[in-house]
């Protein structure tokens, strides 16, 4: 259960055993209601949905505590149950907790002490409200790292959002504004195991089967396992020491150079455009970057860095027998989306 305090404070008069509701002692909260937080940097939006699940005041009379207070040997009705009460004999106040109980369509809430005598006017005076609240947001995971504001206005007086009843004098306003800050940050760790610096490119099997006169490989390829801790979405691509169009290339010192694909496989819970991450090429340069999506936190789970010179370039190569092709490749990960 989370609380604020809130600037309500107000005068209002009951009326012993009041046949109306309104003229105990009587609040009504607002219902559910939903409310729109902006990312700072982005401008992305989310939708959150607010409750308020429990409601708190220290009240004080000029009156006698047993005889008068409307909070003091009550009797409370409606939509309300009783949570617990603190009170002072002089000056004469009760400070209470009441819970909602359906704040999704909260009904209102009254009290009345039953040895005050019908009809007797109490003045009660509101010196300090609390209430508790649920703030329900979209998976974390879904959202962007970032600071995320919101606000959201009640009306305030009878018949409005908040509504204290018949007789209210001295309310510290007409309407009450609640803002939001919500920090969301993510773990996000890429672990490659040792020597994952450098991806020598093979064919399945080694290179024994061709030396000792079989078949020439159709391609030459090296996997790299790293785990990934993720709670957020983030991006990803490629620099090239040596560009082969959009892809990053290798060369002899004969300077034949040729394209190799660089791509990418994500565990079960990461997905790209609503599809699974297998193989997946990645792009050249920050604009072209793949903006992968969480279903869920992926914690310790498994991937694949890929790297392959296709069918088609694999010939050329063999042309340089004896030579070693070399290139850096660079795989960006960028969680500051």
């Amino acid at each position: 259960m989370t609380t604020v305090d809130l600037p309500i404070t107000y005068n209002k008069k009951t009326t012993g055993h009041a046949p109306d509701p309104r003229d105990n002692y009587f609040i009504q909260l607002p219902g559910r209601r939903q409310v729109n937080i902006y990312n700072d940097q982005t401008g992305e939006s989310r939708t959150a949905t607010l409750e308020w699940t429990s409601l708190s005041q220290r009240v004080q009379i000029d009156g006698s505590l047993d005889e008068d207070h409307p909070l003091f040997y009550r009797t409370l009705s409606g939509g309300c149950g009783g949570g617990a009460y603190n009170s002072q004999y002089s000056p004469a106040w009760v400070m209470y907790l009441w819970r909602v109980r359906d704040p999704q369509s909260p009904q209102g809430c009254w009290s009345f002490n039953w040895r005050t005598a019908v009809g007797k006017v109490v003045d009660a005076e509101v010196l300090e409200t609390s209430i508790a609240y649920d703030l329900v947001v979209p998976p974390p995971y879904q959202m962007r790292a970032g600071t995320y504001r919101g606000s959201i206005t009640y009306s305030m007086g009878a018949g409005a959002d908040f509504d204290f009843g018949n007789d209210v004098s001295a309310l510290s306003g007409n309407s009450l504004t609640v803002n939001f800050v919500l920090d969301v940050r993510h773990a996000f760790i890429f672990e490659f195991p040792p020597g994952s610096d450098r991806a020598v490119l093979e064919p399945k099997g080694g290179w024994s089967a061709w030396l000792a006169g079989g078949k020439a490989p159709t391609k030459l390829y090296r996997d790299l396992p790293f785990r990934l801790w993720s709670t957020g979405p983030f991006k990803v691509y490629k620099l090239c020491q040596h560009y082969t169009d959009v892809r990053c290339g290798i060369v002899n010192d004969n300077g034949h150079q040729v394209p190799v694909e660089v791509a990418l496989s994500l565990p079960p819970g990461m997905h790209y455009q609503g599809r699974p991450i297998e193989h997946l090429a990645l792009p050249s340069g920050r604009a072209a970057a793949l903006q992968f999506e969480s279903s869920m936190p992926t914690l310790n789970r498994p991937g694949q860095l890929h790297f392959e010179v296709g069918r088609a370039d694999v010939p050329g190569m063999l042309a340089y027998s004896g030579s070693t092709y070399t290139g850096q490749v660079t795989v960006v990960f960028d969680a500051e989306l």
